[in-house]
């Protein structure tokens, strides 16, 4: 079936009310989806474990930043720092969970009510 040039501003709309209604969700699973990713990383996982530990942190620092919350912001720059060690292999196990818990309490504020 052909669909007219006439469907397009139609399927863009569908397709913004889905992101639009998709973003909380995604927001609220960020944290502890930096969490799960950062643990896969520091207990030997791959670099791609390390490398969306990153992405997600990434993430997360520029919603701290725009939050103005600075405390989670240096945090997560901290927990970057682990994850690069830890992706080099020149990680401390006991040094990196600090590291996670630690920004997993500061960015708390991040996660919507």
């Amino acid at each position: 079936m052909l669909r007219s040039s006439a469907d397009a501003p139609l399927n863009r709309r569908w397709l913004l009310l889905f992101a639009l209604l998709a973003a909380p969700a995604a927001q609220a699973q960020s944290l502890l989806s930096l969490q799960q990713a950062a643990m896969r990383c520091f207990n030997g996982g791959s670099r791609a474990d390390c490398s969306a530990a990153m992405g997600i942190s990434h993430q997360l620092k520029n919603r701290a930043d725009d939050a103005n919350q600075l405390r989670c912001y240096t945090a997560l720059l901290g927990l970057e720092s682990r994850l690069s060690m830890a992706m080099q292999g020149t990680g401390s196990l006991d040094r990196d969970h600090s590291s996670l818990k630690e920004t997993f309490f500061e960015c708390q504020a991040l996660n919507p009510s």
